[in-house]
C-alpha cells in the first residue's frame, strides 16, 4: 500500500507529543463509513446461488447468439446483406477443403462475374437480386424483370464472363508485378470459371448467348457436360446442370416460332 507522503519529525524535533494523526491517502487505506463497519453481503441459502455457464455448451450458446445477431445486422443494414453471409459461408466451406487462399480466390472472381451480369441489368433498366453463393456450386442472381427478346438476355448472359475475364486479368498483371503466388492461383481460377460458363447448357452462360443462335447449342452443350464428366474427370457436380438444363434445352423447339426469338435479326439466326 502507499505510505503517507514526507517524514515525520524525530522525537527532539517536533516539541510535545500529539495525538497520532489519521492518513493522507485515500483509497484502501481509507476505512469505510462507521454505518457499513460491520455490515457483510446476505448469504443465499445452499443450492440457491446463481450457477454461470461454462464449458462448451456455454461457448456454444454465445457463438450461436453472436452469430445471429450477425445475420440479422447483416440482412436488416447492410444493403447486400444475403450475398455477405453466403459468400461468408462458401468461403468457409471452400477453405475447409482447399485452403484458405484458394477459396478467398475463388469467391472474389465468382463475385466479379456475377457482377457483370448485374450491371448489365441494371443498364438495361431492370432489377435483379444480389449474388447469391452456393458452396461447391458457385453462385447466382434472380432476375425480378426479364428482357424482351433473346438478344437482351444474351447479352445479359455475356456480360458476366466479360467482367470476370478482366477482373481475371487484373490479377494475373499483378502476379507480374508482385510474384504473389495467391494473385495467380485467382487467374487460373477465374479464367477457368468464365471459361465453363461459356457452355452452352441450361442455365450456364453460354446458354443464354448462343441461344439466338441455334435451339441445337443447348442439346450440344448438355452433351458436352456429360463428356468432361465422364471422360475428362471434371467434377461430377456439373452432372447437376444436365436435368436442370433439359427443359432449357426443350423449350426452343417448343416456342421457336415465339416473338422473344423472332425478335433476334434473322441473320444471327440459324437453325
Amino acid at each position: 500500500m502507499s505510505q503517507p507522503p514526507g517524514q515525520y519529525p524525530g522525537p527532539a524535533e517536533r516539541g510535545p507529543e500529539l495525538p497520532p494523526q489519521p492518513p493522507t491517502t485515500y483509497g484502501d487505506l481509507l476505512p469505510p463509513p462507521p454505518s457499513y463497519a460491520h455490515e457483510t453481503a446476505p448469504q443465499l441459502p445452499p443450492g440457491s446461488r446463481p450457477q454461470q455457464r461454462t464449458g462448451l455448451l456455454g461457448w456454444l450458446t454465445t457463438l450461436i447468439a453472436g452469430a445471429f445477431a450477425l445475420f440479422k445486422w447483416a440482412f436488416l443494414v447492410v444493403p447486400y446483406g444475403k450475398t455477405l453471409i453466403t459468400l461468408v459461408i462458401s468461403f468457409g466451406a471452400y477453405a475447409i477443403f482447399f485452403g484458405p487462399w484458394f477459396a478467398a480466390g475463388l469467391v472474389v472472381m465468382i463475385l466479379i462475374h456475377e457482377f457483370g451480369h448485374v450491371i448489365e441489368i441494371n443498364r438495361q433498366g431492370m432489377k435483379a437480386t444480389a449474388p447469391v453463393f452456393i458452396p461447391f456450386f458457385g453462385a447466382a442472381i434472380f432476375q425480378r424483370e426479364h428482357p424482351q427478346s433473346a438478344l437482351h438476355q444474351a447479352q445479359i448472359g455475356i456480360a458476366g464472363p466479360i467482367l470476370g475475364t478482366v477482373g481475371a486479368t487484373v490479377a494475373y498483371v499483378l502476379y507480374g508485378t508482385t510474384h504473389f503466388t495467391p494473385l495467380l492461383l485467382a487467374a487460373y481460377l477465374g479464367f477457368y470459371i468464365n471459361l465453363f460458363n461459356l457452355i452452352p447448357a441450361g442455365m450456364l452462360d453460354g446458354g443464354w448467348i448462343l441461344a439466338p443462335v441455334s435451339k441445337w447449342f443447348q442439346v450440344f452443350g448438355l452433351g458436352l457436360l456429360v463428356l468432361l464428366s465422364v471422360l475428362v474427370g471434371i467434377s461430377p457436380n456439373i452432372l447437376v446442370f444436365v436435368p436442370l438444363g433439359l427443359s432449357t434445352a426443350i423449350a426452343p423447339f417448343r416456342h421457336d416460332r415465339a416473338p422473344y426469338d423472332q425478335a433476334v435479326p434473322a441473320p444471327a439466326r440459324g437453325g
